[in-house]
């Protein structure tokens, strides 16, 4: 099965607070508990223990499901909340707003995915650590949206944003990307376009995969 099924599953659920075999029973917070604000962009912007693909000595490819399990219990404000031979799920701190899974084939990690509920993180912030994204790919467009991939192949990274099509009353694609775009979601997988493809992308989409020239429009054309 492709794994982006497995990722929308996941995110949906993680946003729900539940975990993707089985419901989980919500503990209710203190009304005086502190908010863990933007851990899963501070881990990897501000305080990256590793350069990506790595994330806190986790590592696609490399590092096995157990030691990735080890390295997350031992993360201050970090709960696992779902956890068998295929993945990972956890949150961070008291709130279910912030948190991420990891997939795993054959015991060795091969996806992680950082995520945050009402995110205000900017691709500009992105940008000022990383760089901008080789290419922007326009995805599962429908209602007049698309959930677009921002792809850095060189570093094992991609984001996405969900943002309007502008095409959408002319049937096609057209996205439009600013600097003040905001990143929903963040993959870590091995590096290389071909990853991406294999990982990310449903073949019978055919996702239209297009050069980065700046902040502006793409579109399939």
């Amino acid at each position: 099965m492709n794994k982006i099924l497995l990722l929308v599953c996941c995110g949906l659920l993680l946003i729900l607070g539940v975990s993707c075999k089985s419901p989980n029973i919500s503990t209710p917070t203190p009304l005086n508990a502190p908010e863990i604000s933007q851990i899963w962009s501070t881990t990897w912007l501000a305080q990256p223990e590793c350069k990506p693909p790595c994330w806190q000595n986790i590592t696609p490819g490399i590092t096995t499901k157990d030691e990735a399990v080890s390295i997350l219990e031992k993360m201050p404000d970090t709960t696992i909340t779902y956890n068998t031979k295929d993945g990972v799920d956890w949150h961070f701190g008291l709130t279910k707003n912030e948190g991420g899974w990891l997939g795993a084939q054959d015991g060795i990690v091969n996806f992680i995915v950082l995520s945050s509920v009402n995110s205000k993180l900017t691709l500009e912030t992105v940008v000022a650590s990383y760089d901008y994204p080789s290419y922007v790919v326009p995805d599962d467009c429908r209602n007049g949206m698309c959930v677009t991939a921002l792809v850095y192949p060189d570093l094992g990274v991609f984001l996405t944003v969900f943002v309007e099509n502008k095409g959408w009353d002319n049937n096609s694609i057209q996205v439009e990307i600013l600097s003040d775009t905001i990143v929903d979601r963040v993959y870590f997988m091995e590096k290389g376009t071909e990853s991406f493809q294999k990982n990310y992308l449903i073949p019978e989409d055919k996702a239209p995969i297009i050069e980065w020239k700046g902040y502006g429009n793409y579109s399939e054309d």
